[in-house]
Protein backbone atom coordinates (compact mmCIF):
# COMPACT_ATOMS: atom_id res chain seq x y z
CA UNK A 1 0.00 0.00 0.00
CA UNK A 2 1.53 3.65 -0.83
CA UNK A 3 1.70 5.95 1.95
CA UNK A 4 -0.41 8.00 2.24
CA UNK A 5 -0.34 11.50 4.37
CA UNK A 6 -4.41 11.98 4.77
CA UNK A 7 -5.13 9.22 6.14
CA UNK A 8 -4.49 6.75 9.34
CA UNK A 9 -5.12 3.22 10.27
CA UNK A 10 -7.22 2.37 13.22
CA UNK A 11 -6.72 -0.68 15.55
CA UNK A 12 -9.70 -0.84 17.76
CA UNK A 13 -10.41 -3.46 20.62
CA UNK A 14 -13.81 -3.58 22.43
CA UNK A 15 -12.93 -5.18 25.64
CA UNK A 16 -10.17 -4.69 28.37
CA UNK A 17 -6.61 -4.62 27.23
CA UNK A 18 -2.74 -4.43 28.46
CA UNK A 19 -0.93 -2.62 26.24
CA UNK A 20 3.09 -2.65 25.85
CA UNK A 21 4.85 0.24 23.79
CA UNK A 22 8.30 -0.36 22.94
CA UNK A 23 9.99 2.48 20.72
CA UNK A 24 13.16 1.02 20.21
CA UNK A 25 13.29 -2.58 18.59
CA UNK A 26 16.68 -2.88 18.99
CA UNK A 27 16.59 -2.54 23.04
CA UNK A 28 14.60 -5.58 24.59
CA UNK A 29 13.30 -4.84 28.49
CA UNK A 30 13.32 -8.41 28.65
CA UNK A 31 15.22 -11.75 28.09
CA UNK A 32 12.30 -12.83 25.76
CA UNK A 33 12.32 -16.47 24.64
CA UNK A 34 9.12 -15.46 22.14
CA UNK A 35 9.83 -18.25 18.98
CA UNK A 36 10.46 -16.11 15.93
CA UNK A 37 8.81 -19.03 13.55
CA UNK A 38 6.38 -17.27 11.61
CA UNK A 39 7.28 -13.95 11.60
CA UNK A 40 7.12 -12.68 7.81
CA UNK A 41 9.12 -9.05 6.92
CA UNK A 42 7.68 -6.20 6.17
CA UNK A 43 4.30 -7.36 7.98
CA UNK A 44 2.20 -5.36 10.98
CA UNK A 45 0.55 -7.43 13.04
CA UNK A 46 0.94 -10.65 14.33
CA UNK A 47 -0.67 -13.15 17.63
CA UNK A 48 2.01 -14.25 19.31
CA UNK A 49 2.11 -17.01 21.48
CA UNK A 50 4.81 -17.96 24.16
CA UNK A 51 6.10 -14.24 24.94
CA UNK A 52 7.10 -13.41 27.85
CA UNK A 53 5.79 -10.14 27.79
CA UNK A 54 2.15 -12.45 28.51
CA UNK A 55 3.57 -14.91 30.79
CA UNK A 56 4.54 -12.65 32.87
CA UNK A 57 1.43 -10.68 33.39
CA UNK A 58 -1.45 -10.92 36.49
CA UNK A 59 -3.21 -14.04 36.28
CA UNK A 60 -6.01 -12.68 38.36
CA UNK A 61 -6.44 -10.11 35.42
CA UNK A 62 -6.31 -13.18 33.19
CA UNK A 63 -8.73 -14.85 34.78
CA UNK A 64 -11.11 -11.69 34.90
CA UNK A 65 -10.60 -11.17 31.30
CA UNK A 66 -10.90 -14.51 30.04
CA UNK A 67 -9.54 -16.20 27.27
CA UNK A 68 -6.49 -13.39 26.40
CA UNK A 69 -4.31 -13.64 23.42
CA UNK A 70 -1.23 -11.23 23.05
CA UNK A 71 -1.24 -9.37 19.39
CA UNK A 72 1.77 -7.57 18.27
CA UNK A 73 1.89 -4.87 16.00
CA UNK A 74 5.32 -3.51 14.47
CA UNK A 75 5.74 -0.53 12.76
CA UNK A 76 9.42 1.10 10.99
CA UNK A 77 10.40 2.10 14.87
CA UNK A 78 7.93 0.66 17.29
CA UNK A 79 6.36 -2.46 18.75
CA UNK A 80 3.08 -2.62 20.19
CA UNK A 81 2.16 -5.31 22.48
CA UNK A 82 -1.24 -6.24 22.98
CA UNK A 83 -2.85 -8.80 25.69
CA UNK A 84 -6.80 -9.02 25.13
CA UNK A 85 -9.40 -11.28 25.20
CA UNK A 86 -10.86 -8.93 21.93
CA UNK A 87 -10.44 -9.12 18.28
CA UNK A 88 -8.92 -6.26 16.68
CA UNK A 89 -10.62 -4.38 14.01
CA UNK A 90 -8.88 -2.35 11.77
CA UNK A 91 -9.87 0.65 9.96
CA UNK A 92 -8.70 3.25 7.88
CA UNK A 93 -9.68 6.67 8.69
CA UNK A 94 -9.01 10.75 7.77
CA UNK A 95 -6.74 12.18 9.39
CA UNK A 96 -7.98 15.29 11.14
CA UNK A 97 -5.55 18.52 11.98
CA UNK A 98 -4.65 19.00 15.53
Amino acid sequence: MPHDDAHLLRISLDQRCIVRLLDEMALSTEEDDTPNHGLVSEHFAYRVEGAAFARTQSDAWKVACGQVVHYRFVTGWACLDVLTAATPSFAVVPKTSD
